[in-house]
């Protein structure tokens, strides 16, 4: 079985509640501070004066992106849109339970510095708000170059191999990464529990917008709220 998020089949749930939790992902804001940037696989080969143009997404094509409050992301933008069912090809360990939680996806590679850098706050959200919060790495890349290529912080959260993909720019873009058109590492997105919709994205460290625990405990304290308004 392949872990899929679905949303929760409560026909009392208050899925307008979790409109606040868009505004939290948007506006909360930590005082810049050292800057900080995705990585990006080596640029692909210029393509000749009458090829076909790219398509939006395709490896690591450089271009700029930019999410629904004019925040620079390295992807296409899926803020405030339902996130694809997530299929993966494999687990490399439990599979999460993500009924009833709020699920961030860290898209990564190996070989990528910044999601190094990235691993100890997500270990720590993993380990604190497990309850709540189900926290997931995901790459393209093959279980071998996992297990034997990564040289960085124990990873401590759920990890899982995407489904192989078809993008010829990028080998190691697996299918769910490419529906969100990444092109730099780590992207993350957080996806609430109700209608499966996208309420935060982008790149963790980006100076100004970073992936707090503050922002994630925000996030979680209005989910609880909203749980408490629709109880019996």
């Amino acid at each position: 079985m392949t872990g899929r998020l679905t949303p929760l089949d409560d026909p009392c749930r208050a899925p307008r509640n979790w409109l606040a939790v868009c505004c939290v992902g948007m506006t909360l804001a930590t005082a810049a501070g050292a800057q900080d940037k995705p990585d990006a696989a080596p640029a692909a080969p210029v393509p000749a004066a009458n090829a076909a143009a790219p398509a939006a997404g395709d490896g690591n094509v450089p271009r700029l992106g930019f999410s629904g409050n004019g925040k620079q992301i390295w992807a296409n933008s899926y803020l405030f849109a339902e996130a694809p069912k997530l299929e993966v090809a494999k687990w490399l360990g439990p599979e999460p339970d993500c009924k009833g939680k709020v699920v961030l996806i860290e898209f990564w590679r190996t070989w990528c510095g910044a999601c190094k850098r990235a691993a100890p706050l997500l270990n720590q959200l993993h380990q604190k708000y497990g309850e709540e919060l189900v926290v997931i790495g995901i790459t393209g890349q093959s279980e071998e170059t996992v297990r034997n290529a990564y040289h960085g912080p124990e990873l401590k959260y759920f990890q899982a191999l995407d489904v192989p993909g078809d993008n010829p720019r990028d080998k190691e873009q697996g299918r769910y990464e490419q529906h969100f058109g990444v092109w730099g590492w780590p992207h993350i997105i957080l996806i609430e529990p109700e209608e499966h919709t996208v309420i935060w994205e982008g790149f963790p460290g980006l100076a100004g917008y970073e992936l707090t625990e503050q922002k994630i405990e925000k996030i979680l304290a209005i989910g609880r709220e909203s749980r408490k308004q629709t109880a019996p």
